[in-house]
């Protein structure tokens, strides 16, 4: 039997725009539109009753941001694609802090949209290129500034956090190739094990890490496991 179309719900105060994700969301063969929203407060309370699988929100909207709503949206069940005009890398940290599993810029190619949904939508996570820029960009400084702070003698939260996890030598290679940016599906070749087994791996070590999206574990594996 084919699988059910991806339930999305669009939230954007600038008419023209939502509107225009609204048509082509409702283009895609497998996705279907379940409900829009304009401003913070309606999006939580429309993902609420629609129950999407993906919400695609506005960074900057009336009442809430996209980014302040995050919590409540993946509390909902929903997974979270935010969309915005700036690729800023306060915006981008914040929004992957708030538990986001992707984050594009207005101006990706609308396959690109298209794609971005349904690799959240399977669990995965989606930064357009100009946002991993501004990923890569915010991590050197924020390691840069604790560095500074680490050589003046002073020890960061982070560096605790970070020796009190204890992964197991598995999850050190599931959260690795999660950080290179490959699916579940892709892990399991390349581990020679299940996508079940992926996803137990994987929600041991978030667990562990304190993470709730792909995009947080990769963030993790970034600031602890990279030199």
């Amino acid at each position: 039997m084919p699988s059910a179309p991806i339930r999305v719900v669009v939230a954007d105060d600038q008419a023209a725009f939502r509107a225009g994700i609204l048509t082509l969301v409702a283009s895609a063969p497998d996705m279907s539109v379940v409900g829009e929203a304009d401003d913070g407060p309606s999006t939580v309370d429309v993902a609420i009753r629609a129950r999407p699988d993906v919400v695609l929100t506005d960074v900057r909207m009336p009442g809430a941001s996209g980014i302040e709503i995050t919590p409540a949206l993946c509390s909902a069940g929903c997974r979270v694609l935010v969309i915005s005009a700036f690729g800023l890398d306060g915006d981008v940290l914040d929004a992957i802090g708030a538990g986001a599993d992707g984050y594009l810029v207005k101006t990706e190619r609308p396959a690109n949209i298209l794609a971005a949904i349904r690799s959240v939508a399977q669990g995965d996570a989606a930064l357009s290129n100009e946002t991993t820029t501004a990923v890569l960009t915010a991590l050197r400084q924020r390691a840069e500034r604790a560095e500074s702070v680490h050589s003046r003698g002073t020890r960061t939260d982070h560096g605790s956090d970070s020796e009190s996890v204890h992964l197991t030598g598995r999850e050190e290679e599931v959260l690795g190739l999660v950080a290179a940016g490959l699916s579940n599906n892709q892990i399991a070749a390349e581990l020679h094990i299940s996508e079940t087994t992926v996803k137990t791996h994987l929600g041991n070590l978030f667990a562990k890490i304190g993470a709730v999206s792909r995009l947080q574990a990769a963030l993790w594996h970034r600031e602890h496991r990279v030199q």
